[in-house]
């Protein structure tokens, strides 16, 4: 299997998201942080900007998620928000405004984010030490 596959040993993946790994140019949570509160987000994001190395070396944090109010706001995309609020809401989990996200950002400690919407309800967040 590893000569079939080009890529074994350059990447690897840690899954506990509440403490620190070595330090990398990038952190990437794609649907993840939706699952968690304020308080678990923030330190699961403060846990990255020890990780990471500083923006002038290409450090960042890219989160793939809903912000509430960007793109389109047509009724399709409106009312794909609203199921997505609700499967949510069952795991007690969060969907996040700008504003929302600012917050947590801020308070873990970053200087800077860019919000790129992508493609329906999703998002690009990118997050600057």
């Amino acid at each position: 299997l590893r000569s079939q596959c080009p890529f074994w040993g350059r990447y690897s993946y840690k899954a506990n998201m509440l403490s620190i790994n070595a330090h990398h140019h990038l952190q990437l949570f794609q649907w993840v942080m939706h699952d968690w509160g304020d308080e678990d987000c923030i330190k699961i994001l403060k846990n990255c900007k020890k990780a990471i190395a500083p923006k002038d070396a290409g450090g960042k944090v890219i989160i793939v998620d809903i912000v509430v109010g960007a793109g389109p706001q047509d009724p399709k995309h409106k009312e794909t928000q609203v199921m997505f609020d609700l499967f949510i809401m069952f795991i007690n989990g969060v969907e996040r405004d700008e504003q929302e996200w600012k917050k947590i950002i801020f308070e873990a400690g970053f200087n800077d984010y860019k919000i790129t919407p992508i493609l329906g309800v999703r998002s690009i967040i990118e997050v600057y030490p």
